[in-house]
């Protein structure tokens, strides 16, 4: 049996569902249309579990399709911190909890990439505080230091911070020249709870399992491998040309 007949008997099956308004009926081949549905269910049986690599062909190219939905979702959004050269071709995406100690180790070699001389990559970093209240404390200063342009120096010390109490806070925000009424006041923001929590959604639905989670174009690594995560570099390098 060709592979058209297939698609043809597969076509036929599909028509007795219900399709949206805008959907076009497909007519199959007459030959194909007159055969009784259990010939035709058969006929595809039959043809995909002699030839199971056209199911594993699609469900591949469905799961690249959907990754790269998934990532252009990830990168999109204007209100995520952003450090680096902003034209970088390599764009990675971290999913970070401040009280995690994996995050921690990880985040030189993060501002290792983001400082390079080669100025080919950016990060979009992803507040996600899923270990423990004062993780969420810390995300929410992060973000509302950004609102006085120091996020930067913010993340470095909360990232380095083992005490991630509000009096710690407070004097890490002092320390950096922060302006400490206003950074109680934008924590309280509506838009600071309403971004950790789009960005707590977004790690759940792309799959991120714990953290650190990164993306490096499209690429997606759970954990802290820095041998793996070169590699991923290196390869979105060569891509890139």
């Amino acid at each position: 049996m060709r592979l058209p007949l297939i698609f043809a008997a597969a076509l036929a099956l599909g028509a007795v569902a219900c399709s949206g308004p805008k959907a076009e009926t497909v007519k199959a081949p007459e030959a194909v249309d007159r055969m009784p549905r259990a010939e035709v269910e058969a006929i595809v049986h039959d043809y995909l579990l002699k030839n199971p690599e056209v199911l594993v062909a699609a469900f591949n190219e469905l799961q690249i399709r959907e990754n790269a939905k998934a990532y252009a979702k990830l990168i999109g959004n204007k209100d995520d911190p952003v450090l680096g050269n902003p034209d970088a071709p390599i764009t990675m995406v971290e999913f970070f909890d401040y009280n995690c100690g994996y995050c921690k180790a990880a985040n030189p070699w993060v501002f290792d990439k983001i400082d390079s001389k080669k100025g080919d990559v950016k990060v979009v970093f992803k507040e996600y505080p899923v270990l423990a209240q004062s993780s969420h404390l810390a995300s929410t200063a992060a973000l509302a230091a950004r609102k006085q342009g120091k996020y930067r120096e913010m993340h470095l010390a909360l990232i380095k911070s083992h005490d991630l109490s509000p009096e710690t806070i407070d004097k890490i925000a002092t320390s950096i020249g922060l302006d400490l009424d206003k950074l109680h006041k934008d924590m309280k923001g509506a838009d600071i709870a309403a971004h950790i929590d789009r960005v707590l959604k977004e790690g759940q639905e792309a799959d991120v399992q714990g953290t650190p989670g990164f993306f490096i174009n499209g690429q997606f690594l759970n954990g802290y491998n820095e041998a793996k995560l070169d590699e991923m570099i290196a390869e979105a390098r060569k891509k890139e040309g």
